[in-house]
């Protein structure tokens, strides 16, 4: 009797999703909380030159952390082929949102650029859903245009000229370099794991290194900060003068820190204590034991959430959930590095540490998303022995309950 060739199909499984990655950035929104709280007050008394001494910073982290945890959990409940169905409209809405700043009565300068926009109640730096934006549609299209990818006119091309349209964005417009290099290393982080040919990738790094370069030359401010960054001491009392007093903070704090609160530079001294530079603040309060535990808090986010990445139940997951751990982590080590002169000075915010209720919101919808692609993976199976499913298998990340859903092709 001749018997029937087995066939495989995917079959689609939900689960419980990672809490794992739960924990993490619970632990890293609640270390910013403390933080903030042990020296909001200061900034607060600073910018009101002693009149107040309300801990407004911590109220307004406070309520974006909130209004985030929302979003976080919305975001986990959506399916996340959502977001590939409206990739393109979300890109548009975040660019729209990006030249509000450019209105004459909406945007807010500060510090010599115009990256705020204040709509009724409530301001917002549009940059921070720029950023989900674009990796939400770099997901899409780069699965959408999977078997072109490697060609020059139909793939590389294209790619390059997103990527433009990005550094304009972030560059041009809120003379943003910062944020502008986080997004573009999480393109090209997609697009290597994208599965695109060696050259391809190497050209496409090398392209946008020397427009990097080249942006980096065009901008005064810029060339100060690389000429400080070779040698930081040499104007100690102005361009260096960042930099020299995270340094001071960081190495006053020690092995075990000065303790919370107790922080000597935030009192004036440090630029940015509860923003760009919390990182040396947590230097110094918690010493080299506490900087390294939020690194290692970072270290195992990027850990889970590769193996979400890797996990995932299609193409789309796992370049979105890729696009997601990059971001966040990518963020994070240019702050930590620029904090500890490994790298010229960015302006950019440590995630869910530094203030700010935009990034906040933001960063927390899209570990929601991240979320929503954890409760998802797939069983390869015999369809003629369902015995035999085990075999063959991806491994399941999160949770032991699970039952069969609507299998994808």
């Amino acid at each position: 009797m001749e018997q029937r060739q087995k066939q495989k199909k995917a079959i689609f499984y939900k689960h419980r999703p990672d809490y794992m990655l739960t924990i993490l950035v619970l632990f890293l929104v609640g270390i910013g909380l403390i933080l903030i709280y042990s020296t909001g007050w200061i900034a607060v008394l600073k910018r009101t030159s002693g009149t107040s001494d309300t801990n407004s910073f911590f109220i307004t982290q406070s309520v974006g952390m909130l209004l985030g945890i929302a979003g976080w959990i919305v975001a986990s409940k959506i399916d996340y082929h959502f977001w590939q169905k409206y990739a393109t409209p979300i890109f548009i809405g975040t660019i729209v949102l990006m030249f509000l700043v450019l209105v004459p009565g909406l945007a807010i300068s500060s510090g010599g650029a115009t990256r705020w926009v204040k709509l009724a109640f409530f301001s917002f730096q549009p940059v921070e859903f720029f950023k989900i934006g674009a990796v939400i549609f770099m997901a899409a299209w780069l699965t959408k245009n999977k078997k072109n990818l490697s060609k020059p006119l139909e793939g590389l091309l294209p790619f390059m000229f997103i990527i433009a349209v990005i550094a304009v964005l972030a560059v041009a417009i809120q003379r943003d370099m910062g944020s502008a290099m986080v997004i573009i290393s999480t393109m090209l982080a997609m697009y290597f794991i994208s599965g695109v040919k060696w050259w391809s990738a190497t050209l496409a790094t090398l392209l946008l290194g020397g427009v990097a370069g080249l942006l980096a030359l065009l901008a005064p401010y810029r060339i100060a900060r690389l000429t400080t960054f070779f040698n930081h001491t040499e104007d100690s009392s102005g361009a260096g003068y960042h930099i020299n007093q995270a340094l001071i903070a960081i190495g006053s704090g020690g092995i075990f820190g000065r303790g919370l609160g107790k922080s000597l530079q935030a009192y004036g001294y440090l630029p940015e204590a509860t923003n760009d530079s919390i990182f040396a603040i947590i230097g110094e309060e918690a010493g080299l034991i506490g900087a390294s535990f939020v690194i290692i808090l970072f270290g195992l986010l990027f850990w889970r959430g590769s193996r979400v990445a890797r996990t995932a139940p299609d193409n789309f997951g796992r370049l979105l959930a890729s696009g997601i751990i990059f971001w966040i982590t990518t963020q994070a080590l240019i702050n930590i590095s620029a904090m500890l002169n490994l790298i010229p000075l960015t302006g950019i915010t440590l995630p869910f540490i530094s203030y700010g209720g935009t990034s906040m919101l933001a960063l927390l919808t899209a570990v929601g998303i991240l979320q929503n692609i954890s409760k998802y993976t797939y069983k390869e199976v015999y369809d003629e022995d369902p015995s035999s499913g085990g075999r063959n298998s991806r491994a399941h990340i999160a949770g032991t309950r699970r039952h069969r859903v609507t299998s994808r092709a």
